[in-house]
């Protein structure tokens, strides 16, 4: 047996992929006020990216025009920062499966 082959789970068919995609859009709305326009989630092994497109609010995107976009960085890093622990729980509910590290950026 191989030590390296990922533990038993659900398989990263569309609709989990898509599951995943629903709940990070969600959780980006209630928070912050705005989702993303489209999501898509990769799963690989035992990665899983979702990736969000117009996620910015018009006042980020008033900033960045303004070339402020360090400004909306930050806000965004302290976000997700914050935000870690809910989008963790809900790629776990998702996929039965612990989420042993997040990045954002």
């Amino acid at each position: 047996m191989d030590d390296a082959a990922p533990p038993p789970g659900p398989r990263p068919d569309g609709a989990l992929r898509s599951s995943i995609s629903q709940a990070i859009v969600q959780l980006h709305a209630e928070h912050y006020g705005k989702g993303a326009t489209q999501a898509k989630t990769y799963v690989w092994d035992t990665l899983v990216v979702t990736v969000l497109r117009d996620v910015l609010t018009t006042s980020e995107r008033t900033l960045v025009r303004a070339e402020r976009a360090e400004t909306v960085r930050d806000v965004r890093n302290a976000f997700q920062s914050t935000m870690e622990p809910h989008f963790r729980a809900a790629v776990e509910r998702i996929t039965g499966r612990r989420v042993i590290s997040f990045m954002s950026q």
